[in-house]
């Protein structure tokens, strides 16, 4: 990590990484993507499901290991942009946990959130005491953290995900009535207190999951967002829970880093400053 991410990171909780992935690399990855997304139900190879289960193809909702689904996707998982990040984070003892692809669309039928506007959530609500931020001789520490992989522009006004700076630092409960529901009950209303990231295609947004996090509703009749949630922790916290299918899909520089170890344990991927997927 560079001194300027350390210090964006450590105030605001979140680093949002710019032109990432450009050119052909974005263009492959935005291909196979929407293949994903449009597979028939009986063409997906085993292992790919989706949220709601019953989901058609080209809907809205999450498709699931989305980021095994091709090599342009899972190099995402160790991309230059945030392999320092992961490392760093991790004290160089990362695991992958998991990848999902999510399609989100206009909605005209999604419900009010009531008293919590955008749905803000963050780790500290589910994990209580389980998700740490610290740091220790100018290395920050964060052992529950996402990195969003971004396919498609989000515009200012267009929705998607809010955040509240610095919110990962906090020693105090977030009030459930922090924010004021707009007039439709879902998006609140403007405060200075919530951010909305506007990330485009290429583009990684890292957040810590300690930092409190929503989504406003997508406005945007004619586009959708697309985009890969990339999930690490320590590998000595939990254990895989990918399916023997998707993991034998994989490279074995990424089969390695989904694996759980020991704390002394260092990974063979993790030696790599710059990760080539083999096989």
């Amino acid at each position: 990590m560079t001194p300027e991410q350390r210090y964006l990171f450590d105030v605001t909780g979140y680093l949002h990484i710019k032109n990432a992935v450009t050119g052909n690399a974005l263009q492959t990855a935005q291909a196979a993507v929407d293949k994903y997304i449009h597979m028939p139900l009986d063409e997906r190879p085993e292992g790919f499901t989706t949220r709601p289960r019953d989901l058609e193809p080209g809907k809205g909702g999450r498709y699931e290991h989305g980021f095994a689904f091709d090599r342009s996707l899972e190099a995402m998982t160790v991309h230059p942009a945030i392999w320092p990040i992961i490392k760093e984070f991790t004290f160089d003892k990362p695991r992958f946990v998991t990848g999902t692809l999510t399609l989100e669309k206009h909605n005209p039928d999604r419900q009010p959130m009531g008293t919590n506007p955008a749905g803000l959530h963050c780790a500290r609500e589910g994990r209580h005491w389980l998700t740490r931020y610290e740091v220790k001789n100018s290395q920050i520490y964060c052992n529950d953290f996402v990195a969003f992989f971004y396919l498609t522009d989000v515009h200012p006004g267009d929705g998607g995900l809010i955040v509240i700076p610095g919110s990962h630092k906090s020693q105090f409960e977030r009030p459930e009535d922090l924010l004021t529901p707009g007039p439709d009950g879902i998006d609140p209303e403007p405060d200075d207190v919530f951010t909305n990231i506007t990330p485009k295609a290429g583009d990684f947004v890292v957040i810590s999951e300690l930092l409190t996090h929503g989504v406003l509703q997508w406005r945007p009749k004619d586009r959708d967002r697309r985009f890969l949630i990339l999930r690490y922790r320590p590998q000595y916290e939990g254990r895989s829970g990918l399916p023997e299918a998707i993991v034998n899909r994989l490279s074995p520089e990424v089969q390695e880093l989904t694996q759980t170890a020991s704390y002394g344990h260092v990974k063979e991927v993790v030696k790599q400053d710059i990760v080539q997927l083999t096989a």
